[in-house]
């Protein structure tokens, strides 16, 4: 009996000595049963297999998981410890292949250490990365909150971001339920700064759910696809500032041959108005000067107002340059710029000059 006594003890100080890691299995060969049919486990199989255990860095791994925090919440997390980014590698050795990048913000989680190197997954990434890259245990929580962002997610059917807070400041633009944004700074009497688009704005802390919120590891494939997408904006936005260019430089030479358009019509100011008339300098009506100043630079226009109101191309009253045709019920004249008209007004005023809103604009042509 007291033999049975001490093989007891042997087995539950063998057991005692062992430790269990999460996600680790342990197997343990029991010995032949003794004449009293008690098993015993090998003493020497309990030590070869802890002496295994932390060859194999275990007792890293149970520093990881005893972090000293009441939620939990930093058990298993880690932390880019780097000024810029680190490789994630295939393989725990600096020739493997890499499969993504750490970069300095993010974090990731430890699945295991491997003789200074750590294998997380981050994002969509899992591979391995050295170990002095990163912030773990209790280092991850100090640093933790260097690494958390705030993000609101709207609760509201539709939303309105202000320019200040409280419901008396001015609407900058709305936003939808579901949709999520940065918070950029501390609420201010339950109102939350948030950026919207690039556009900096408030909303009311009632009709949002504000969630903390990591960066993460960039895989390989997510890399090259992002340098496509942005390669592809910046010839967009390349392609737009060529194309507003051109138009700038169309608008600016129609403007230049436009004015002198004008410049030439405005020779004839002070001459008389005949009706029927096409004579510059012995007398005109309004669309026979028109006519005659637009023959001058080689430009064929129609003989009245009626048909003139279909030729060339229709602008807006906002969008006219000097030279355009500005027609009337009845009337025609040559826009000059800053709201002004030069035309065969009367036979009381001749060639004049007169504002362009003087009666209600039918349609102004552009034949440059």
């Amino acid at each position: 009996m007291k033999a049975m006594c001490m093989k007891q003890k042997l087995i539950l100080s063998a057991l005692a000595g062992a430790i269990l890691v999460p996600g680790s299995a342990m197997t343990v060969k029991a010995a032949d049963k003794n004449e009293e049919n008690v098993p015993v486990i090998p003493v020497a199989g309990i030590e070869s297999i802890v002496n295994e255990s932390y060859q194999t860095n275990v007792k890293e791994n149970i520093n990881l998981y005893l972090v000293e925090n009441g939620e939990g919440e930093y058990l298993n997390m880690a932390f880019s410890n780097v000024s810029d980014f680190t490789y994630i590698r295939s393989a725990p050795e600096e020739t493997s292949d890499w499969i993504g990048k750490l970069y300095q913000n993010s974090a990731a989680e430890v699945l295991e250490y491997n003789d200074g190197w750590t294998k997380i997954r981050s994002g969509s990434v899992e591979g391995y990365v050295p170990a002095e890259c990163l912030w773990t245990g209790e280092d991850a929580q100090v640093h933790a909150a260097d690494y958390e962002q705030n993000q609101a997610v709207v609760t509201a059917d539709l939303l309105n971001v202000r320019d200040g807070q409280g419901t008396a400041a001015n609407i900058v633009t709305q936003i939808t339920a579901g949709q999520q944004y940065e918070v950029t700074g501390e609420a201010i009497d339950g109102w939350y700064p948030v950026m919207v688009n690039g556009v900096s704005g408030w909303v009311c802390g009632d009709y949002i759910d504000v969630q903390k919120v990591y960066a993460y590891a960039e895989s390989k494939a997510e890399e090259e696809q992002r340098i496509a997408q942005e390669e592809a904006a910046r010839q967009a936005e390349e392609a737009r500032k060529q194309q507003e260019a051109q138009e700038a430089a169309a608008i600016q030479a129609q403007a230049g041959s436009g004015q002198a358009v004008i410049d030439y019509a405005c020779q004839f100011i002070g001459n008389p108005y005949v009706w029927g008339g096409t004579s510059l300098t012995e007398g005109a009506d309004c669309s026979g000067f028109v006519q005659s100043v637009y023959a001058n630079f080689g430009v064929s226009l129609p003989r009245t107002t009626w048909d003139m109101e279909s030729v060339g191309t229709p602008v807006s009253y906002e969008e006219a340059l000097p030279g355009d045709i500005v027609l009337y019920d009845g009337h025609v004249g040559l826009y000059m710029g800053d709201g002004n008209i030069v035309n065969a007004m009367n036979e009381a005023d001749g060639i004049g000059i007169c504002t362009a809103n003087y009666a209600p604009i039918v349609t102004i042509r552009r034949v440059l």
